[in-house]
């Protein structure tokens, strides 16, 4: 037992006479660690050092409102109601002669396709109380030519909508009742303040409305009944195919 003891006694005296210290360092924060130890006493000192980043707020633009008043805004909103072709017979003059149409399912067209498309199908005429009830009208601040506005269609097809240039093609529209979904619309002007460039039926929300997920005419054909071509090459060839009989293609005519 004596040297169990004496063992004992020496690791004791050992303890009282070393001193550790330990040092690690973490991701913005410093720590000390030291201890003292003798028979009776255990002795725990550390230190906290800490650099915490300081708070960076975020930069807020100022909102950005559109003055209605801006003449190339008011000149799209004259447009787009009483002079597109949609929805309204069309104003010839107001589109340049190097006029673009697109949309996610037609397009591109120049001037003598659109126009003739838009005497093909009447949308006007199918829907007479047809509205694009157009909002959020904005001036691009990338180009101070461009005009950015949404529409949500709205009427009633009492009338017919048409499919072919020579009126021959015909579908009632029975009284389907229009509830579109939010689209977005574009008009690039000219120094003549025609329109150069005319971008429509991109849809913001798909799951509004009852055109299921579809914009400008393709949305009128789904809710009138008319099956319309998915986007791709059956409808890349549909655009090029003439009507029974020959002549010009019947749903673009003119190109």
């Amino acid at each position: 037992a004596k040297p169990a003891r004496q063992l004992l006694l020496l690791g004791s005296s050992m303890l009282s006479l070393f001193t550790a210290s330990l040092s690690f360092q973490l991701p913005s924060l410093s720590y000390q660690y030291q201890s003292q130890a003798s028979t009776s006493v255990i002795r725990c000192s550390a230190t906290v050092s800490a650099t915490i980043p300081p708070v960076v707020s975020a930069t807020i633009p100022p909102v950005e409102m559109a003055d209605a008043a801006h003449p190339l805004i008011q000149r799209a909103n004259e447009i787009l109601y009483s002079e597109s072709g949609f929805y309204s017979p069309y104003n010839e003059s107001a589109f340049s002669e190097d006029f673009v149409f697109r949309g996610p399912y037609i397009g591109p067209l120049n001037k003598q396709d659109y126009l003739s498309t838009m005497d093909t199908f009447k949308i006007h005429e199918a829907i007479p109380d047809i509205s694009p009830n157009a909002f959020g009208f904005s001036i691009d601040p990338k180009d101070p030519n461009r005009v950015w506005f949404m529409v949500r269609n709205s009427g009633t097809a009492t009338g017919e909508l048409g499919l072919d240039r020579d009126g021959k093609l015909r579908v009632p529209g029975k009284g389907a009742v229009l509830d579109g979904c939010p689209e977005t619309f574009s008009i690039i002007f000219d120094a003549d303040r025609k329109v150069k460039y005319l971008s429509v039926g991109y849809v913001a929300d798909r799951f509004e409305g009852n055109t299921n997920g579809k914009g400008a005419a393709v949305g009128i054909f789904h809710v009138i009944g008319l099956p319309f071509p998915s986007p791709g090459p059956l409808l890349k060839f549909a655009q090029w195919l003439p009507p029974p009989g020959g002549g010009p293609p019947a749903l673009f005519p003119g190109k």
